[in-house]
């Protein structure tokens, strides 16, 4: 009798299939849903029309739309990891001729990773005057990817290569990307710096060693095109010394830097600096920690 009373539940209220908010408190969904200043916008299960043309990877199904005052955003989900769905969306985009917009570049993807990690680039079309962000992100073990158009005009190529060397928050792109063991926790993480230098840290407790600690770390960044310099070891610290050479920011200096005091925690620090002094020349300063 209950499975026959589901049922009839389903089949007398379409309007959940067409509106899966319209069964939640209105207060509810503004708080909880929508942002504070716009309220939660017009949510839809079908994809707005200027969204009609975009390519989406096989594999991702539709959530849904929102539509505010300040943007648009179709969301899927998928099974695959966040860099995985980043790297399928910028291949089917690329099939419709849409290309990454290298000017443009998301602080916060580089360092140590120590959360579930979001993905975000910025895709350009040479017959849209509109850029188009795609974010990839984990939540409750599922990967969801937003298209997302801002209603005031995101242009391509708006930020110039030395507004970007200039910005201390955005200078966090130069970090390499780096991984934490399977097991291993995490603690008094965080990132920051200046227009001369920037750095991730991290406290790991765990089963590894510092030296497979420092394999570990070492693998990851010279997969990311740095080239090692030379390395060391003591009793309580090893680490190793990296360059990377670039187009717009000359030749980068990284310093891999891991702590020992004989037991848990070890603390890990990757730091970057220009080789050149007179490319660092942002006297503003960020930073950002978790615990």
């Amino acid at each position: 009798m209950r499975y026959a009373f589901l049922l009839v539940i389903a089949i007398t209220h379409p309007a959940y299939a067409e509106d899966p908010f319209s069964c939640v408190n209105p207060d509810v969904a503004d708080a909880f849903l929508g942002n504070s200043h716009q309220g939660r916008g017009e949510y839809s299960t079908s994809i707005p029309a200027r969204f009609a043309a975009v390519s989406v990877p096989t594999g991702l199904s539709l959530v849904g739309s929102l539509t505010d005052d300040l943007m648009t955003t179709v969301v899927y989900k998928g099974p695959m990891k966040t860099d995985a769905a980043i790297d399928a969306v910028v291949v089917e985009m690329a099939k419709a001729g849409w290309t990454e917009d290298e000017q443009q570049h998301w602080p916060g993807n580089g360092g140590f990773q120590t959360r579930p990690r979001s993905m975000a680039t910025v895709l350009c079309h040479d017959d849209e005057k509109d850029a188009l962000s795609v974010i990839a992100a984990e939540r409750s073990g599922k990967t969801f990817v937003s298209y997302v158009q801002h209603s005031s005009s995101q242009s391509c190529g708006a930020a110039s290569p030395a507004a970007v060397r200039h910005n201390p928050s955005e200078m966090m792109r130069l970090l390499p990307t780096m991984k934490l063991p399977e097991g291993a926790k995490a603690s008094n993480s965080g990132m920051g710096g200046n227009g001369h230098e920037v750095g991730s840290h991290v406290d790991i407790s765990g089963t590894v060693g510092r030296s497979d600690l420092l394999n570990y770390f070492e693998n990851q960044i010279r997969d990311q095109e740095w080239k090692f310099q030379t390395g060391w070891s003591s009793d309580n610290s090893s680490g190793s010394v990296w360059v990377l050479d670039t187009v717009d920011d000359g030749t980068l200096i990284g310093t891999l830097h891991l702590f020992d005091s004989g037991g848990d925690p070890i603390r890990v620090r990757f730091s970057v600096n220009p080789a050149d002094p007179s490319k660092g020349k942002s006297n503003g300063s960020w930073s950002g920690s978790s615990h």
